[in-house]
């Protein structure tokens, strides 16, 4: 269960990492009824004033189509679909050039493809973002001014306004830098709870508010969070 505080300040921090304004015009073609549409599109945009450009059902010429007509300077998905935009037959012939910023998620995104990315679409000031729809759904994101290589290999800091930390799975201890363990989070983000599902609710949020993400990860001196595995399975 997300409340509206959850989702609309996340929404906004979202938009504020890839510098969006209400001069952006951000592409969409990821699903509304995910974190990813619903949250990290539509309120960000909302959130800054911005425009969005509506793909109602992905299809990659569609989205190339709809960049070059419409003058986007953002777009989001997953490292599949930007593998799919770029391998596209008539990918050459569109004009990409108003492209600055988006957010790429859901998957590691390899080095030549963000490579592909950054210089073949122009979206140079791309960012990975991390988190999951317990958390509504942004953790972690990369800052449009991260190298590359902070971009391929982490899923970026905490946002504003969130904490971090890493602990032995089962246990509330935390691991010193670059140990992995369980990554939990506590803030704003953090949903009310599963719904009418108490026992749920308190296996993944402890006493003291920290949502356990069941995810495995590692962060180091600075910040930077690599996800490495899952605990749960489901």
């Amino acid at each position: 269960m997300l409340s509206h505080y959850n989702i609309v300040n996340n929404g906004k921090q979202v938009a504020e990492c890839i510098e969006l304004s209400k001069e952006s015009r951000l592409c969409i073609p990821v699903p509304f009824f995910h974190c990813f549409g619903c949250v990290m599109g539509t309120l960000a945009t909302v959130s800054q004033g911005a425009t969005m450009v509506v793909i109602e059902q992905f299809e990659p010429e569609a989205v190339l189509k709809a960049l070059d007509q419409e003058k986007c300077t953002a777009v989001h998905g997953v490292p599949t679909m930007f593998i799919a935009e770029l391998n596209h037959p008539d990918f050459e012939k569109y004009n990409l050039s108003s492209l600055r910023t988006g957010i790429m998620a859901g998957s590691n995104c390899p080095m030549e493809v963000m490579k592909d990315v950054m210089n073949k679409m122009g979206v140079s000031d791309i960012t990975i973002a991390y988190g999951q729809t317990e958390s509504s759904p942004v953790i972690t994101q990369t800052r449009t001014n991260d190298s590359i290589e902070r971009k391929v290999s982490t899923v970026g800091q905490a946002h504003p306004n969130v904490e971090v930390k890493i602990v032995h799975p089962g246990t509330d201890d935390e691991v010193p830098p670059n140990t992995p363990g369980e990554l939990c989070t506590r803030g704003y983000l953090v949903m009310e709870g599963y719904y009418k599902n108490e026992e749920a609710t308190q296996a993944a949020i402890d006493s003291e508010g920290w949502l356990h993400t069941g995810d495995i990860g590692v962060m180091d001196e600075e910040g930077y969070v690599e996800i490495t595995g899952r605990i749960k399975t489901w």
